[in-house]
Order: structure tokens, then sequence, then C-alpha cells
């Protein structure tokens, strides 16, 4: 899976110092050669992960997520927020 960095990158969203781009393009070349070589075949030896892509392409599979399954409010319950 490609960080959020990466996405960013590939998408033109990013611009970065010739270092950074070089280990940014190793590291997305180093997750496709992973993905193709390894996880891939694996995947296309299963039988669900067809089903699987097709429910992901509906919108709304994931469901509705709580203010704490997305982080937006922390789990415990004695949060406060002083506003100044």
């Amino acid at each position: 899976m490609l960080s959020k960095r990466e996405r960013e990158y590939l998408s033109g969203k990013l611009k970065l110092s010739k270092n950074y781009e070089h280990k940014i393009e190793h590291s997305i070349r180093k997750k496709i050669k992973t993905l193709y070589q390894t996880e891939l075949p694996l995947l296309q030896n299963l039988s669900w992960v067809e089903d699987s892509r097709c429910e992901a392409s509906k919108t709304g599979w994931l469901g509705k997520l709580t203010s704490c399954q997305s982080g937006l409010t922390p789990h415990n319950s004695s949060f406060e927020i002083s506003i100044i």
C-alpha cells in the first residue's frame, strides 16, 4: 500500500528535493515489485477476492464510522476541550 506522501508525489501534488524524490521512487518501485511477485499471485488464487473487489466498487461499502472509530474523538471519556 502506498503511503500518503507517495500518493501525493504520484499525483503531482508534492514537490521534493532530488534526494527525497529518489528515495520515494525507490520505495514505490520496491512496493510494486513485491505486489507483482508475491502478493498478487496469492490474491489471484482466492475466490473471495473477486467478491471483495465487486463489493468495494459500491459506494458506502465501508459503512459509517463513529467519531471514535475515525479518530476524531479520543476514547477517553474525561477528555475536555478548553476554548480560550
